[in-house]
C-alpha cells in the first residue's frame, strides 16, 4: 500500500470511528446522566464561571463557562435522534444570556423553557467522551478522575523519557508543564483532552524513536485533536511531541536540511489531519442536517482571525505577559550552570531546529489574533512549547553514559 492510500484509509477509519462513537454515546440511557448533571449544576453556579485551581492567580483560571456548556449539551442530547444529536449538538440557551453558561445549565436542569441553539461546527468529541462518565458520577467526582488519570499519564511520560534523555532534559520537559500552570488542565473537561493527547503523543514518539513513520502518527494526532478539542490549546499536541522527538536525536545524526524537511512535513501533516477533520464534520453535518454548516464555520473562522479592535501584536504580547519570567529565568540559569559544570556541548543544529518549533505558538497568536486576544488566559499555555524548546537548547548534548 502506498503512502497516499495509507493516509486515506487511516482517515476514513478515523472519521467512521468518530461518527460511530458519537452516535453510540447519544444512545446511552440518560436517566442517570441527567441526575448527575442536575446534582452538579448548583455547584457550578456556586463556583462561578472562572474559578481558580489551587493557586489564586489569573494564570490558574479554570473554565466553568465551557464545562457548563459541555454539560448542557450532554443533558440536552435526544437519544431518540442519535444521528441528529451527534451532528447538530444542541444546548439550551437564551438570547442575551449566553455569557453565563453555569446559570443556563441550572435553568436547563430545572426544566425552564429555553431556546435550542446548535454548535454543529465542532465534532464535540469531549462531549461524547464524558457523557458515559456522567452515568456513574457527578462533575466533582469527574474532576478527581481527570486529575488522577492525567497525573498517572504525566508520571508515565517522565519515567519513559528519563532513561532515553537523562535527568536535565526530563526536568526541562516537566518545567514546560509547571511554568504554564499545566495542572489547571487536569481539572477541566474543556482542557483535559489536549493535555492527554499531548502526553500520549509524546509517549508514542519516545516509543517509536527510531521509526521513520512519524508523519502518519502526527496526522492521526492532529485529527484526534480536532475531534476532542474546542480550540483551546490544540498546538500543544504538535509542538511538545515534536520537541521531544528532536531532543532524542543525536547531534552526529543531524543534518539541518533533512531535519527541516522532516519537521515541515510533520507540521503539514498534523495541520492536514486537523483541517480535514474539521471540513469533514462541516460536510457531514450539512449533508445529514440539510443546513449550511460551512457558512457558519467560515464566518466564525474569519472572526477568530481578525484584529480590528486591537493589533496582532497586542494578541501576542497579552499572552506573553502571562509568563512568570522569574521562574523561567531561574530554570534557565540552573540548566546553564549544570551544562558548564559538565562541559556539555550546545548543538547549533538543534538550536536552529528547536527555535523553529519554539516559535510556533507566536505564529498561532498572530494568525488567530481575535481568539488569542480574547482567550489569553488559557491560550498562553501554548508557550509551554517555547519553554521546553528553550530549556532543551540549554541542556545541550550530554555523554550517553551520563544521566544528567
Amino acid at each position: 500500500m502506498n503512502k497516499f492510500a495509507l493516509f486515506c484509509k487511516t482517515f476514513a477509519i478515523l472519521i467512521a470511528a468518530y461518527f460511530v462513537f458519537a452516535v453510540l454515546s447519544c444512545l446511552l440511557p440518560d436517566k442517570g446522566i441527567k441526575a448527575h448533571i442536575a446534582e452538579s449544576a448548583p455547584i457550578m453556579v456556586e463556583e462561578g464561571l472562572y474559578p481558580k485551581a489551587i493557586i489564586n492567580k489569573e494564570q490558574c483560571q479554570m473554565d466553568n463557562f465551557t464545562d457548563a456548556l459541555i454539560m448542557n449539551q450532554i443533558y440536552s442530547i435526544d437519544r431518540k435522534q442519535p444521528v441528529k444529536s451527534a451532528m447538530l449538538m444542541i444546548r439550551m440557551s437564551e438570547k442575551g444570556r449566553d455569557w453565563d453558561q453555569t446559570d443556563l445549565l441550572l435553568r436547563t436542569v430545572n426544566g425552564e423553557t429555553l431556546e435550542e441553539q446548535h454548535y454543529a461546527r465542532y465534532w464535540h468529541g469531549s462531549t461524547f467522551l464524558f457523557r458515559p462518565l456522567f452515568l456513574v458520577m457527578d462533575f466533582v467526582t469527574l474532576r478527581h478522575v481527570l486529575f488522577i488519570v492525567s497525573s498517572i499519564l504525566i508520571v508515565i511520560l517522565l519515567c519513559a523519557y528519563y532513561p532515553k534523555a537523562g535527568l536535565m532534559k526530563t526536568l526541562a520537559l516537566a518545567m514546560g508543564f509547571l511554568v504554564t500552570y499545566g495542572f489547571v488542565m487536569q481539572f477541566s473537561m474543556q482542557f483535559f483532552p489536549v493535555l492527554a493527547l499531548t502526553i500520549i503523543g509524546s509517549l508514542l514518539v519516545i516509543r517509536r524513536e527510531k521509526s521513520a513513520n512519524f508523519g502518519l502518527l502526527f496526522f492521526v494526532i492532529g485529527s484526534l485533536t480536532c475531534y476532542f478539542d474546542l480550540l483551546t490549546t490544540p498546538l500543544l499536541t504538535l509542538g511538545i511531541p515534536l520537541a521531544v522527538m528532536l531532543s532524542l536525536k543525536r547531534d552526529d545524526e543531524l543534518q539541518i536540511k533533512d531535519n527541516l524537511i522532516e519537521i515541515s512535513k510533520i507540521i503539514l501533516l498534523w495541520g492536514l489531519g486537523f483541517a480535514l477533520t474539521f471540513v469533514t464534520k462541516w460536510a457531514m453535518a450539512s449533508l445529514i442536517l440539510g443546513q449550511n454548516i460551512f457558512a457558519d464555520a467560515y464566518e466564525v473562522s474569519l472572526y477568530r482571525m481578525e484584529a480590528e479592535e486591537f493589533t496582532r501584536w497586542d494578541a501576542l504580547t497579552k499572552n506573553f505577559r502571562m509568563f512568570n519570567l522569574w521562574i523561567i529565568g531561574i530554570a534557565a540559569v540552573v540548566l546553564l550552570l549544570f551544562s558548564f559544570a559538565n562541559r556539555v556541548k550546545i548543538s547549533y543544529k538543534k538550536v536552529v531546529l528547536f527555535l523553529l518549533v519554539g516559535l510556533m505558538p507566536y505564529v498561532w497568536y498572530l494568525l488567530l489574533a481575535n481568539h488569542s486576544y480574547l482567550h489569553w488566559w488559557f491560550t498562553y499555555r501554548l508557550q509551554a512549547i517555547a519553554v521546553v524548546c528553550l530549556l532543551f537548547i540549554l541542556c545541550g548534548e550530554v555523554p550517553e553514559n551520563s544521566r544528567l
